[in-house]
């Protein structure tokens, strides 16, 4: 435990290339030499523990959000960029892998952040989003709910197909 936040390493990601990890631990996020595990950055951000963490398919950037109800935004060089906030915890994230637009999703909404515009797009959900996943050519964002429910949207966020269980 360290400033009172437990050091449980809820989420881990790749570089694209490989050659780095990134790991969510505790209100940190470490950052390690994939080769030899050396510790490169231990980055602070976060006021709370960090639950999940994504890597752009182009390798440039990378998020990190947690219970704290902030995603920040990091340069593969390991320094912050943006930081923007949802009303609850994050409890996921995924990057589109043609457009670099970021989902992140809590309990209550759904985030769409795009690097052109700079600004977040919210979108209610029916119950916290578990999992999201982009399709390859980045024109579909699947949620998958905790309470069973499967929600595909367009890149704009806009609900397209529901799937209940």
């Amino acid at each position: 435990e360290k400033d009172g936040v437990r050091n449980v390493c809820y989420d881990v990601c790749f570089k694209p290339d490989g050659s780095q990890l990134v790991a969510g631990v505790g209100n940190r996020v470490l950052i390690y030499d994939a080769v030899d595990g050396d510790l490169l950055h231990a980055l602070k951000g976060h006021k709370d523990s960090v639950y999940c963490v994504a890597y752009a398919h182009n390798g440039k950037r990378f998020a990190s959000g947690g219970a704290d109800n902030t995603v920040i935004i990091w340069t593969s060089k390991a320094e912050g960029i943006l930081k923007y906030t949802h009303n609850e915890s994050i409890q996921c994230m995924a990057y589109n892998p043609v457009t670099q637009q970021l989902a992140s999703a809590t309990a209550s909404d759904l985030g769409l952040w795009s690097p052109e515009q700079k600004s977040v797009a919210k979108h209610k959900v029916p119950s916290r989003v578990c999992s999201l996943s982009w399709t390859a050519d980045g024109s579909l964002l699947a949620a998958g709910y905790f309470d069973g429910g499967v929600s595909i949207r367009d890149k704009a966020g806009v609900e397209k197909i529901r799937v209940d269980a």
